[in-house]
């Protein structure tokens, strides 16, 4: 893992540095520690000898190993930490908390509640009431066809994203909505989760420019169908067996993509997939595209078991 951040910061480093005005935030300019290269960067949080930046030049994130930054760099984040400790967060960033009804169901549990039309169910625990940093992300999963999130147990395929060890170096909010009739994420209902999303972003610390969309199967035709309806609402999205109206790909081309899709799914033809790609691609769109070679339908489990893929959406920014 080091050996990645190392070569994506160095990678980072290469890249032309561009500066300009400070926003809120506070962009700084951070040096290797070698002194070689420099990066203009706001400041998002630190952990466990980590430091999370966001690019001035592009908005895109990343999170490297504070060694491979210069002493004067370290100890600037060693005394932002104590700032931040001691119940002052500076003053980059107004410091953002849940309301009273929403803090109520962030419990380290998958908790039920419901609203514009829709049940559902959101997970985040009690330190995510608050925060100085800008907020934290938040992750919509869209289920399947007969899928059933609001069971006793954890929510479907989604839960990963709760799994101690995930959650502890990518800690997001977790939106999982039911699908009443199970007759797509469309009409109605996509305006449901559409509502839901915004009034998260009302209710919670949650960091604006870190929204993400993924769905499975259905939940795929749906991670489209909404990207095209509020392109502007999401920093990424990842669509898995799926598909969507091609026609619709210049909506929301500027939006990141990972689709994936098994090449033997009897369910969903893997050209469902093809098909909206290259239509990104013709668009200009930043769309990658992982075709499982022996994979049916069931490819959701094998796709957010992937790190890379949780190391790639965490990184999107808008």
């Amino acid at each position: 893992m080091r050996n990645v951040r190392w070569l994506l910061f160095s990678a980072l480093f290469l890249a032309e540095t561009v500066t300009g005005q400070e926003n809120d935030r506070g962009p700084r300019e951070w040096t290797t520690a070698d002194g070689s290269r420099t990066l203009n960067a706001e400041y998002i949080s630190s952990r466990d000898g980590n430091v999370t930046i966001r690019r001035t030049e592009d908005r895109q994130v990343f999170t490297i190993d504070l060694q491979t930054l210069s002493e004067a760099d370290r100890e600037w984040v060693k005394a932002k930490e104590a700032k931040m400790a001691a119940g002052f967060g500076g003053d980059e960033e107004e410091e953002k908390e849940a309301s009273e009804e929403f803090a109520k169901l962030l419990t380290g549990e998958w908790e039920r509640t419901e609203g514009h039309g829709l049940e559902y169910r959101i997970f985040g625990d009690r330190r995510m009431r608050r925060s100085k940093d800008g907020g934290y992300p938040l992750l919509v999963y869209l289920h399947g066809r007969n899928g059933d999130v609001m069971t006793p147990n954890a929510p479907g395929l989604v839960k990963v994203f709760a799994e101690e060890d995930n959650f502890d170096d990518r800690p997001a909010f977790l939106f999982a909505p039911q699908n009443p009739d199970h007759m797509g994420w469309n009409g109605e209902k996509a305006e449901g989760v559409i509502e839901i999303v915004k009034q998260l972003v009302k209710e919670l610390p949650v960091d604006e420019d870190r929204i993400y969309l993924t769905g499975y199967s259905m939940g795929g035709y749906g991670t489209f169908h909404i990207l095209a309806r509020e392109p502007k609402l999401f920093a990424a999205g990842v669509p898995i067996a799926g598909g969507g109206n091609p026609g619709t790909a210049s909506e929301f081309h500027k939006v990141p993509l990972w689709v994936f899709h098994g090449a033997k799914d009897p369910t969903v033809l893997v050209s469902q997939s093809r098909d909206m790609v290259e239509a990104l691609e013709k668009e200009g769109a930043e769309v990658k595209y992982t075709e499982y070679p022996e994979g049916d339908h069931g490819i959701a489990g094998r796709v957010y078991g992937e790190e890379e893929l949780h190391e790639w959406l965490f990184e999107q920014s808008r």
